[in-house]
């Protein structure tokens, strides 16, 4: 009986994750994977509560806004999302929805609303994903100068000399 090829082989992958999420193999965006972990451990208000201040504080970075000292979060939506922000201003007025009552406590526990489909659209737009892009290594260089079959190359030879 032959083995398996191709993926059903269970080989692992050769090119690495273009995403880094709190670990180099996850795969996943950190405040993603941050709040997936929180609601399967069944903690809905600190997912929801962490998801929101992560979106404010990589939205202040992606777009280079500086908020004033005293600041409120409903300022925040009006005053500093802007046009040019696209969809984002939408989806982060949805995940704000969702924040507030946890933030005063006043959440009723049949209104949960799943954070994630939200947190999914806004860190698949360009500006909110690059802020979590890994360079992935390309594959390796070969090394300059004469080498020998086994890929060593001679002594004497710099690897980083002028090739021939």
């Amino acid at each position: 009986m032959a083995l398996p090829k191709g993926p059903e082989a269970g080989r692992p992958s050769e090119t690495a994750p273009a995403w880094s999420g709190s670990s180099a193999t996850s795969g996943r965006i950190a405040p993603v994977a941050t709040a997936e972990r929180d609601l399967a451990d069944g903690q809905y208000d600190r997912a929801v509560r962490e998801a929101y201040h992560r979106v404010v504080l990589d939205l202040q970075k992606a777009y280079g806004l500086s908020l004033p000292a005293q600041w409120t979060h409903r300022e925040f939506l009006s005053d500093f999302l802007r046009n040019d922000m696209g969809i984002l201003t939408t989806l982060v007025a949805q995940l704000y929805r969702l924040y507030e009552p946890v933030r005063y406590g006043v959440r009723s526990d049949w209104l949960t609303e799943d954070p994630l489909p939200i947190l999914h659209l806004i860190y698949n737009e360009p500006a909110m994903r690059d802020l979590y892009r890994v360079a992935s290594p390309g594959p390796a260089a070969a090394p300059k100068g004469r080498s020998f079959a086994s890929g060593r190359s001679p002594l004497g030879d710099r690897a980083d000399g002028p090739s021939e």
